[in-house]
């Protein structure tokens, strides 16, 4: 990690979803590199506690651990809430967009408000930050976009048609992105991580389907230190598409390079699944 040290040291980073779980994580280990972090996060009481334990990694005194309590969806209040922190704050040097939902469910029983939920915080969110910041990069000629997507958005996951759907818009806007960044120095990074051990995680798998809780349990969750940690060694080598794991990668490289040979292997786990269902409710 000596290049990510190297890279991120005396960088400002502003953390969206930065209060808990892999944004939390990445906060953790950018603030023990030397970097000054600002989490936005819609819990102030979330924020608080993660300024207050991340005080205890600061480096030296010029480092500043900073906190704006927002909803990434909410595109009004952060056009009045970002320029006023830019007025009083160095503009950052990276932006990560960490903030993201989850809401598994079979698609005829899923309202078409979690549709919307998903989508405007996973996507829309994604959009609001980084077109809020965006000209204040161009204007400088310089700064590091990293965007989070989820192998759920490389490919199409049983009971998550409402997450796939927002995670595959993220990684088409920010392969656009990155063509359009390239030009002004501006470097974009996409990440797609595996199922990750967070709160967020925790939360949804109680509304997984049957079938999906069988192929989750193939693979067990990856520490979220993990995907912080491969992240930020990853970006600091301005690595575009980065893909936590080995297992992970396997599976990136079937959707990507492989595509049409991967659904066949997807029918063949979803119907082993039914069978185990079937098998369990006779």
């Amino acid at each position: 990690m000596k290049k990510a040290r190297e890279y991120f040291e005396k960088k400002n980073v502003l953390i969206t979803g930065g209060s808990s779980g892999i944004g939390m994580c990445i906060a953790r280990e950018l603030v023990q590199m030397g970097a000054s972090v600002c989490l936005l996060a819609r819990n102030q009481d979330k924020l608080d506690e993660a300024v207050n334990q991340l005080s205890s990694f600061k480096k030296d005194e010029q480092q500043h651990i900073r906190s704006l309590s927002a909803d990434v969806a909410d595109t009004q209040k952060l056009i009045e809430l970002i320029p006023e922190y830019l007025s009083k704050n160095p503009t950052p040097d990276v932006l990560i967009n960490a903030a993201g939902v989850a809401r598994p469910g079979y698609v005829e029983e899923l309202d078409l408000e979690i549709y919307k939920w998903t989508m405007d915080i996973d996507f829309h969110g994604t959009v609001n930050m980084t077109k809020l910041l965006l000209p204040h990069f161009l204007e400088r000629g310089s700064g590091h976009i990293i965007n989070f997507s989820s192998l759920a958005g490389v490919l199409g996951v049983f009971g998550y048609t409402a997450y796939s759907a927002a995670k595959f818009a993220v990684r088409g806007f920010t392969d656009v992105l990155r063509a359009e960044m390239k030009p002004h120095g501006i470097k974009v990074s996409i990440v797609y991580p595996p199922d990750t051990d967070t709160p967020q995680l925790s939360w949804e798998n109680q509304y997984k389907p049957f079938e999906t809780r069988v192929i989750a349990n193939s693979d067990k969750p990856i520490p979220a230190e993990t995907v912080a940690r491969a992240v930020l060694k990853a970006a600091a080598r301005n690595k575009y598409a980065i893909v936590p794991g080995l297992s992970a990668k396997l599976t990136y490289l079937l959707g990507t390079t492989l595509s049409n040979l991967v659904y066949p292997i997807m029918d063949l786990l979803v119907a082993d699944a039914i069978k185990k269902k079937h098998a369990k409710n006779k």
